[in-house]
């Protein structure tokens, strides 16, 4: 079986349609692309029904000292039935805590329990994770913003959610740059003049 990737937006995976099959069937998950593109609310979803721990960037170096000093990492990270691993990133030049981590995440996986990793702000360096990790294990997401017809689709949703009149929000298709958290805000501005 061969690694897996797809490029989409949020609203493509975010949607009342179940997830593709590959991320369903994948144990660990790779969520990448840049500020706001829906990261944390696609992990949210990939992690769906399951007890859950989240782990951030600071938990996550918390967590790699511990795992360092004591060889092992703590139980409660190895054994909960589903694992975020949010903002992870300056893995450039660890690499023993890149080995800790691909450890974590290959006896997850052969433990049947799903993780999922989001791409932190300062780099990619979260797919130097890639090679410690069997390819049929895995999967990734890169989250792009929607491009033409689907920019203007979702500020027309977000003005008729808010009984704006579309036309009145045409600069927020072409806002350099482009998230959805600054076109709600182009938005709430027009709301609340």
């Amino acid at each position: 079986m061969a690694p897996a990737l797809l490029a989409k937006t949020a609203r493509e995976l975010l949607g009342e349609r179940p997830l593709p099959k590959i991320l369903q069937s994948r144990p660990v998950v790779f969520v990448i692309g840049p500020p706001e593109a829906g990261k944390s609310t696609l992990a949210e979803r990939l992690l769906r029904g399951l007890d859950i721990k989240r782990c951030d960037a600071e938990c996550l170096r918390q967590a790699l000292n511990k795992a360092a000093r004591n060889r092992r990492w703590c139980e409660e990270t190895r054994e909960s039935p589903g694992l975020w691993l949010d903002a992870v990133d300056c893995l450039h030049g660890r690499y023993g805590a890149i080995d800790l981590l691909g450890r974590l995440l290959a006896d997850r996986a052969a433990d049947g329990r799903r993780t999922v990793l989001c791409q932190g702000p300062a780099d990619t360096s979260v797919t130097l994770l890639y090679p410690k990790l069997a390819p049929e294990l895995g999967a990734t997401v890169l989250l792009r913003f929607p491009v033409g017809r689907g920019r203007r689709r979702y500020v027309a949703e977000r003005c008729r959610a808010r009984g704006i009149d579309p036309s009145r929000a045409a600069p927020a298709v072409t806002l350099d740059p482009w998230s959805y958290a600054r076109v709600d805000a182009f938005i709430e501005g027009l709301a609340n003049p």
